[in-house]
C-alpha cells in the first residue's frame, strides 16, 4: 500500500537510507521529515508491507526557476529485499499522479553515475538522459 509518510516511519527510512550507503541519524531525518511534511511542495510516499514495515519510500518536490518549473524526485529508495517486485514504478507513479495534480507538467531526477542499475530502471519506466553535469560543492 502506498500512503503518505508519517513520523513512525523515520526509523525504517532511516534502515532503509543504510542500505544505499547513506550514513544518516535518525536524528538528522526526524527533523528534515517533520518540515517537508508541512511544506505542500513536497510529499514524501512510502510503500507499507504491514503496520510499522516500510519496502521503499520516495519524495518528490516543486522545483521553482526564474527560466522554468518542473517536480523533482529528491529520493526513491526500496528496500534490497523487496526490489524488482514493482515498488519502485508504483512509487514514481504516485509522484507522476502528485505532479499532474500540482499543475507541473515534467518530473526530473539526478541519479549518480554509479548507480548503473537505478539508471536502466528510470529507462526502462519511460524516462530519458537529457543531460550530462558535475555538482559541484562549497562547505560553509
Amino acid at each position: 500500500m502506498i500512503r503518505n509518510v508519517k513520523l513512525t516511519d523515520i526509523e525504517e527510512i532511516t534502515r532503509i537510507c543504510e542500505q544505499l550507503g547513506y550514513l544518516i541519524t535518525i536524528e538528522k531525518i526526524k527533523p528534515r521529515v517533520e518540515r517537508l511534511i508541512k511544506d505542500k511542495e513536497h510529499a514524501i510516499f512510502v510503500y507499507e508491507i504491514n503496520e510499522n514495515t516500510i519496502s521503499g519510500w520516495v519524495h518528490v518536490f516543486g522545483k521553482h526557476l526564474i527560466e522554468l518549473e518542473y517536480a523533482e524526485i529528491g529520493g526513491l529508495v526500496v528496500d534490497n529485499n523487496y526490489r524488482r517486485q514493482g515498488i519502485g514504478l508504483k512509487l514514481m507513479k504516485k509522484c507522476e499522479e502528485w505532479a499532474k495534480e500540482n499543475g507541473y507538467e515534467e518530473i526530473r531526477l539526478r541519479s549518480g553515475g554509479q548507480r548503473k542499475e537505478a539508471h536502466e530502471f528510470y529507462k526502462q519506466i519511460g524516462y530519458e538522459n537529457i543531460n550530462w553535469q558535475q555538482l559541484f560543492n562549497f562547505k560553509l
